[in-house]
């Protein structure tokens, strides 16, 4: 495979310092490699003289660019080192990568799988060879080949252009789609292929703690995701959460890890002792667990097949979603600001029914001031049950988390909807108090608050903050 040098492809200046130090050699091994250590030596010399001061914002700016391509040349030499070790004797590129550049053993490994990989791959190695990626770049690039092979994404111009011109964070996600969509495996169907590059690692890192990474499809991760905040949940209440200090005795993360253990081991992480058969969440209801999936009409009935298709809590997943549900799985049809939607049932029960937490799960998506996800999530009267009469009504019902539920009553705050004429909710809070219709009146709804205070832009996820949200309109 021909490709530029790395040491001849680094400017004017850079090509002829190469020429004259390698052709000063006489060909043999030895020369050439003392030319290349001569090379080497002067660069970092060069490197070490650079002084920055005095140097303005723009001309700093443009000496980060500059730092980052020469970075991105000496990965480029490191993975040509890499790739010549190996075919010399396998395993050698390890060594050297740890015991020389000082990288750790899985960050060698990393930069030995992508050598050979850019081997088979002679446009990603050009763009390497002149500086136009990184290393991360190059690993995403390795992970999509391996999934749907090295002469498809070689031979993907657009592919190639992203990774030349992204940074190396947004082009991971896109290497990540592609190979999706381009898994041979899949057959063109995206969820499929997102659950075939699903992934995970147990390993012990360089502290002795254990570690676990993992990756997989998103409908996969929604029900994971709930099964984990719930296990969560519930032991924040266990250590004394609502009443007491829960962060004495493990803090958030801590909680998070010991959910996941519980779940898979059905121990007690704390004591190692197996769980009571009855230990788990209970209490007040919430949305029945497992996934809750918001598609259009067009989608179901095949008018529209690339129609909207999400689930809640998750965001958006391929329509191929609706191919995996069982015969127990419910299908509902949702109309909102229907008078006949048979959801209201007034003051005649203060707990909202499932189908009451579904309508509101498809309107609000999650807790309207903070955005956790729905399944965190228990439904709050706009228009407080005892205090202002207010009826158990989807449109007195709105979504909010343990936190800001718990904010609101503290706070002594009301929740502020307003719906304008094309249906966009906006929520903010308000004081409790002020102008209200008496309690005794006829229709026993109450104002919806004064003016919104404390109101912030719908980029700030503060509780009391204000979430502009698009969806039907309410009624009322």
């Amino acid at each position: 495979m021909e490709r530029t040098g790395v040491l001849n492809g680094s400017g004017e200046s850079g090509r002829g310092l190469a020429a004259a130090e390698i052709g000063s050699s006489n060909g043999s091994e030895a020369d050439r490699g003392s030319s290349v250590l001569r090379l080497l030596e002067a660069t970092c010399e060069a490197l070490r003289s650079i002084s920055l001061e005095g140097l303005d914002e723009d001309e700093l700016c443009r000496v980060a660019a500059g730092v980052g391509r020469v970075t991105a040349l000496a990965d480029a030499l490191t993975l040509r080192v890499a790739g010549g070790l190996e075919s010399l004797r396998a395993g050698s590129a390890r060594e050297a990568l740890v015991a020389g550049a000082k990288l750790s053993g899985r960050s060698a490994k990393r930069v030995t799988d992508a050598a050979r990989t850019v081997e088979a791959m002679p446009n990603v190695g050009r763009l390497l060879d002149a500086g136009e990626l990184t290393l991360e770049s190059v690993f995403a690039l390795d992970s999509a080949a391996k999934q749907c092979g090295a002469a498809v994404v070689d031979g993907s111009d657009e592919l190639l252009y992203q990774a030349a011109t992204r940074d190396a964070g947004s082009f991971s996600r896109v290497a990540r789609r592609f190979a999706q969509r381009h898994d041979p495996s899949a057959g063109g169907d995206l969820l499929k292929g997102q659950r075939n590059s699903r992934k995970a690692d147990l390993f012990v890192g360089g502290d002795g703690m254990g570690v676990m990474k993992g990756e997989m499809d998103p409908v996969s991760f929604g029900v994971l995701e709930q099964a984990v905040d719930e296990r969560k949940d519930y032991l924040w209440r266990k250590d004394g959460g609502r009443d007491g200090t829960p962060d004495a005795v493990r803090n958030n993360g801590q909680r998070t890890m010991d959910a996941i253990f519980e779940l898979c081991t059905g121990l007690d992480a704390l004591t190692h002792e197996p769980l009571p058969a009855d230990d788990g969440p209970r209490g007040w209801r919430r949305l029945p667990p497992g996934r809750i999936i918001a598609v259009t009409a067009g989608v179901v009935d095949g008018t529209d097949p690339d129609g909207s298709c999400e689930i809640i809590g998750v965001g958006p997943v391929p329509p191929t979603v609706l191919d995996s549900i069982s015969p127990d799985d419910r299908l509902v049809g949702a109309v909102f600001g229907g008078n006949g939607q048979p959801l209201w049932l007034g003051r005649m029960e203060r707990l909202a029914s499932i189908d009451q937490y579904l309508a509101v799960a498809l309107r609000d998506r999650g807790c309207v001031l903070c955005r956790a996800p729905m399944h965190r999530c228990r439904l709050h009267h706009a228009d407080e049950w005892d205090e202002d009469r207010g009826p158990t009504d989807v449109e007195n019902l709105v979504a909010l988390c343990g936190g800001c539920h718990l904010w609101l009553h503290r706070n002594r705050r009301r929740v502020v909807r307003k719906v304008d004429e094309l249906g966009v909710v906006a929520w903010s809070t308000a004081p409790r108090g002020g102008n209200r219709k008496d309690a005794d009146a006829a229709d026993g709804f109450g104002v919806r608050g004064d003016s919104p205070v404390d109101v912030v832009g719908s980029d700030e996820a503060g509780t009391g903050g204000r979430t502009a949200v698009r969806g039907p309109p309410v009624a009322g």
